[in-house]
């Protein structure tokens, strides 16, 4: 609990401040969230290798993280000219992924390896799970107008959601949640994280440009799901950690694990919410 503690606080307050930055410098790059994104996805993808090697799988971390690196820096790229910079107009990224898919398969086909072939099917887990889904973390920020301030709830939510269904968890857990795939996480922590993170939410709602562009009565649902979608994130990463006996991603962080226990809540949610913002501002009075 303490190493928890101190790796958390001033993770939660390096945070803060990049929000307090990036929402009071909206009309400039993103520069804050796009370095976050890159070095995060990276090392993400590290510790899914890892993971996977755990478990047997024949994985290499160097074409894989420099895949990555590629497609988030294509990205990156696309954001910053705000225009598709792919061939005949198509999204760059997605065209870098489709060429680093099939170039992985026909390396397989030379190698005349059918043993290492469940291995291309989860370079191409990896590539959908770290990648397209945390892609949408992007897309998020760069909605009109209220892109700092989504990109700020929505990380803020879902970690306030993981960390309160913790604590909640622990404090008055009793009845298991899904005890085959994370003994740990209780009924009342699902739901205790549900109410607090909902509450954290409103307060980035009330201070940002949210507010007065998606009413409350279409933020709260949207927080509901965005929250769920989070929640069922973290079981997400302790079903595969499980298929592998293991407790952590990795060790880089004291108290919290790796990279991948931090930021498994916000991917699988990151397409959720980015859909579930574009359905609330079109039902908006506003739009």
């Amino acid at each position: 609990m303490k190493a928890r503690l101190l790796t958390g606080i001033p993770m939660a307050l390096a945070s803060i401040a990049l929000f307090i930055y990036d929402n009071s410098h909206s009309g400039e790059p993103a520069w804050g969230p796009w370095t976050l994104y890159v070095i995060g996805l990276i090392w993400g993808m590290k510790e899914f290798v890892r993971l996977q090697q755990a478990g047997g799988a024949k994985l290499s971390i160097v074409p894989m993280c420099g895949t990555v690196a590629l497609l988030c820096l294509a990205h990156v790229l696309e954001l910053w000219q705000q225009r598709p910079l792919g061939p005949a107009g198509k999204s760059l990224p997605y065209t870098v992924l489709v060429l680093a898919m099939v170039l992985s398969l026909c390396i397989e086909v030379v190698r005349g390896e059918p043993e290492r072939f469940r291995g291309v099917a989860l370079q191409f887990l990896g590539f959908f799970y770290i990648w397209v889904l945390g892609s949408f973390s992007m897309e998020i920020r760069n909605l009109a107008v209220i892109g700092p301030g989504a990109f700020a709830w929505y990380l803020v939510v879902n970690k306030w959601t993981d960390a309160s269904a913790y604590f909640t968890g622990k404090a008055f857990g009793r009845h298991k949640l899904i005890p085959k795939v994370s003994p740990g996480k209780t009924v009342e922590g699902f739901v205790g994280g549900l109410i607090l993170g909902c509450a954290g939410g409103l307060i980035v709602w009330y201070l940002t440009a949210l507010r007065t562009h998606i009413p409350l009565h279409i933020f709260i649902p949207l927080s509901l799901v965005s929250q769920i979608a989070g929640q069922f994130g973290d079981l997400v990463e302790s079903l595969m950690k499980r298929s592998v006996q293991a407790k952590d991603s990795s060790a880089l962080l004291p108290g919290l694990g790796g990279v991948l226990d931090v930021i498994d809540c916000v991917l699988l949610t990151a397409p959720v919410t980015y859909y579930g913002f574009l359905i609330a501002i079109r039902l908006s009075p506003s739009h």
